[in-house]
């Protein structure tokens, strides 16, 4: 018997020009079909060629929250969407990512996970700015026009605080200018705070010129486009090479200003969808 339906098999195998379909699925909209000579199964996907696809699936990116509260809402459901938010503080990145065809509570019932809606928040230029120079040396006159053209971020001093106001720190500034061909020649710690620079040209004392260096400064700034101001401290550094001077600040714990920013949007994200939350990576292998 084995031997004749051998036979069989050969003899159709031989005799059979044209593919054969074998096991299709109409209702997904997928063909199988034996290939001759060697009848190799190929299966194809038709369900493009439908007049609707048979269910929704999407990679979509959302500049705003309300965009991506206002998606999530249209397209998912309570039960079986879900939202992911990846956050790295320190180093400066939150995201969120919407499953809306998620696995379900139903432990027998799995979903495709291939409906997706993207979301990170758009900083603000004044974040940008000041997080990309961030420690960078830069030269007396480069930090001068930095300060000048950034001035109006530099927020004064709160009751108690020895902090310079905005226009101290543009005199600052303008001290750089002043004396950007100097040569440095030393420096004397303030009581109060800061240090006293001298500076003279060709190491002739009668060309003595003095500044005043802040220790540190403030900045409020919105982190995310169009959101609220938040907070910065920042450190002034100065190093001394050859005589002259680079200039450098230190924003202090700026990933606590930026975790804060993101708490208040994650709560309104939170509330708005009343969706399942988790913080994680949603496809990690």
């Amino acid at each position: 018997m084995e031997d004749l339906q051998n036979n069989i098999a050969e003899t159709l195998a031989r005799e059979m020009k044209a593919p054969v379909e074998i096991g299709s699925n109409t209702d997904a909209a997928v063909r199988r079909i034996a290939l001759p000579p060697d009848w190799t199964l190929k299966e194809y996907d038709d369900s493009k060629y439908r007049a609707a696809p048979l269910r929704k699936s999407a990679t979509v990116r959302l500049r705003a929250p309300e965009d991506f509260i206002e998606y999530t809402k249209r397209h998912g459901s309570l039960t079986d969407s879900t939202i992911w938010c990846e956050a790295d503080y320190p180093r400066g990145q939150v995201a969120f990512t919407a499953i809306l065809n998620d696995n379900g509570e139903d432990e027998a019932k799995a979903a495709w996970r291939d409906h997706l809606a993207r979301f990170q928040p758009e900083f603000s230029e004044e974040w940008k700015r000041w997080i990309g120079n961030n420690k960078q040396a830069l030269s007396q006159g480069d930090f001068a026009a930095f300060i000048e053209e950034n001035l109006k971020d530099i927020t004064g001093p709160t009751a108690g605080e020895n902090l310079p106001t905005g226009a101290e720190m543009l005199e600052m500034a303008l001290a750089f200018e002043a004396t950007q061909d100097f040569r440095f020649k030393s420096a004397v710690r303030l009581q109060n705070g800061g240090q006293n620079l001298s500076f003279v040209q060709d190491d002739d004392d009668q060309t003595l010129q003095k500044m005043k260096l802040f220790e540190r400064f403030a900045l409020g700034i919105p982190v995310f486009r169009n959101g609220d101001a938040y907070r910065i401290d920042a450190r002034l550094r100065y190093r001394v090479r050859d005589a002259k001077l680079t200039f450098f600040y230190e924003l202090i714990r700026f990933d606590k200003v930026l975790e804060a920013a993101a708490t208040g949007m994650i709560a309104t994200i939170r509330e708005q969808t009343g969706n399942p939350f988790f913080f994680g990576d949603p496809f990690a292998k």
